[in-house]
């Protein structure tokens, strides 16, 4: 009888024994590091557990620095107590990406009300009734929230609403006014002999640190939030991060300490980034074991930091907004062409004015069919941009076109250009 095929890649396995550990949506037990940001976010949502109205939270910081991780964590913890038998609180958790499918105040809207919590047999008014099972698909924003009010003050549930890059929601203005409005509106119930006060709490994380200042300022003076700022991870911390994770997720032995160092130096120069750590290991082993070998050596570490920082900037450039993406775009290609202006003797030529990059932006929207967005938003996306490491900016200095932002692109030019190419499908 012949083998099976599956076989030979059973016994493939040289480094790894549960890769799952190493994933960005994997959340340890304990989180090394952020033990004064994991207290300070009990320490805001604790109120909830008293029936009593805890503040939003708004937690800020570069990708990888914990944010997610730190908020998932304590959910898990606020769940949990929620649960406990001598509990009388009515807690529920709703999470979303607004990155995946959730970019607009509908889709927000729609996926709270279609939360199986608040859909469960025992609550009254709940969103999708059990007997008639209506479609909530269709409704109007207006009416979603009506149905959400609904369910939350005749269950006098504490609502906790966890908005995940809420920055990347369209219409975040209006989503953030409606929900934090909603408290004002709500009444007190009894429910099980008791006078309960249902309210609505959100959690947003982002990675743009200047997305309260893009705002309304009446959705601003509803928010009685509490923020809280994620520093960079620096080489040490990410060592210990990396060790703890090598402990469950590869074989003993497989990876010297020394090139547990290099990764977290690699890590630590990329905005102190554990999750670029974390795929930099991966990949690293991912090598020895295509080559059947049972260690992880430094060539490995080196190789896989060309591909993790390739499929980095392919991840971060295809999930942008459309009109970040322009700009990248028209920032790539003027570089290629070597700019608008003519260049001055003792510039390099890796660098454009913001007036100039501008003009490509305005001049990719038109080919593109689309509208251009005024200075002040193009100003909002360069910022942006710059949080993700994208591009750098800088200060010309008196005596250089007016005092205008410098722009560095992060990556090489044809790379960005290729990537974009095909996302916003140009020619």
């Amino acid at each position: 009888m012949s083998a099976n095929l599956f076989e030979g890649a059973l016994t493939e396995r040289t480094i790894f024994k549960d890769l799952t550990v190493l994933s960005p949506h994997y959340v340890p037990e304990a989180l090394p590091h952020r033990s004064e940001e994991v207290k300070k976010v009990v320490k805001a949502l604790a109120p909830i557990l008293r029936g009593e109205k805890p503040n939003n939270v708004f937690v800020y910081g570069k990708t990888g620095t914990g944010k997610t991780s730190v908020i998932k964590h304590v959910i898990r913890h606020l769940t949990e107590a929620a649960n406990a038998e001598k509990s009388t609180t009515d807690i529920g958790i709703v999470y979303m990406n607004c990155r995946i499918g959730f970019n607009s105040k509908y889709q927000v809207l729609l996926k709270i009300v279609e939360d199986p919590y608040l859909n469960r047999p025992d609550h009254k008014e709940r969103p999708l009734d059990g007997r008639t099972q209506m479609k909530l698909a269709g409704m109007s924003p207006t009416d979603l929230y009506k149905r959400l009010r609904k369910t939350v003050e005749a269950n006098g549930i504490g609502l906790v609403i966890v908005l995940d890059e809420v920055d990347m929601v369209k219409d975040v203005d209006e989503l953030i006014y409606l929900l934090t409005r909603i408290n004002d509106e709500i009444e007190q119930v009894e429910k099980d002999g008791q006078k309960k006060l249902g309210r609505v709490v959100i959690i947003g994380i982002t990675n743009s640190f200047s997305f309260k200042d893009k705002l309304d300022p009446r959705t601003k003076s509803t928010l009685c939030e509490e923020d809280m700022v994620f520093r960079p991870y620096n080489a040490d911390e990410l060592s210990t991060i990396l060790e703890e994770r090598i402990k469950i997720g590869l074989k003993s032995g497989v990876i010297a300490e020394s090139n547990v160092a290099l990764i977290a130096a690699y890590a630590a120069q990329t905005n102190g980034d554990a999750r670029y750590a974390l795929r930099l290991l991966q990949k690293a082993g991912e090598i020895a074991q295509k080559e059947s070998r049972d260690r992880i050596k430094k060539e490995d570490v080196i190789a896989a930091k060309t591909g993790v920082e390739e499929d980095i900037t392919f991840e971060l450039v295809t999930t942008l907004p459309e009109h970040q993406q322009i700009v990248l775009y028209a920032i790539a290609e003027l570089l290629i062409q070597g700019g608008n202006y003519k260049r001055l003797a003792d510039m390099p030529p890796d660098i454009l004015f913001s007036g100039e990059a501008y003009e490509g932006y305005e001049k990719a929207c038109k080919a593109l069919n689309r509208t251009p967005r005024t200075m002040r938003w193009f100003r909002e996306y360069l910022n942006d941009l710059e949080m993700l490491g994208l591009v750098t900016l800088s200060v010309s200095g008196k005596g250089v076109r007016g005092n205008t932002s410098i722009i560095r692109l992060g990556s090489p030019p044809a790379e960005v250009k290729r990537i974009l190419q095909h996302s916003l499908g140009l020619k």
